[in-house]
């Protein structure tokens, strides 16, 4: 269990751009672990770490859209604030036409990120 200093630290250094503290205060929020579980927050700490390169929180942001976790995403793209989100954005209109789940697993995630990185999706 963590501490209520260690979580003012970890907040502290996540407001002050600290990717992994941004990562773990997503995951705290996302489980419930050390915090009370607020998918919003959670969301938002990951973004916030994406936006920032770090790979994790990119493919925690995927897994909360591949769950479903993210149920207000509008269709303007302008909110999709990493070439990641943007890309799941797209799959997962095209997964919802056809009524299908995003991705089964987090090897296809990992795949998917490869392919945006490569060029080749």
């Amino acid at each position: 269990m963590t501490t209520a200093i260690q979580l003012e630290d970890l907040l502290l250094a996540a407001k002050q751009g600290n990717v992994q503290a941004q990562n773990q205060l997503g995951l705290f929020y996302l489980t419930g672990e050390s915090l009370l579980q607020n998918i919003d927050r959670a969301w938002y700490w990951f973004n916030e770490a994406a936006k920032r390169g770090l790979e994790e929180a990119r493919l925690n942001l995927g897994k909360m859209y591949r769950d479903g976790l993210v149920k207000d995403f509008t269709d303007d793209m302008s909110q999709a604030t990493t070439e990641i989100a943007k890309a799941l954005y797209e799959c997962r209109r095209a997964a919802l036409r056809e009524g299908m789940p995003l991705f089964s697993n987090d090897d296809e995630i990992n795949e998917k990120v490869r392919r945006i990185r490569s060029g080749e999706d």
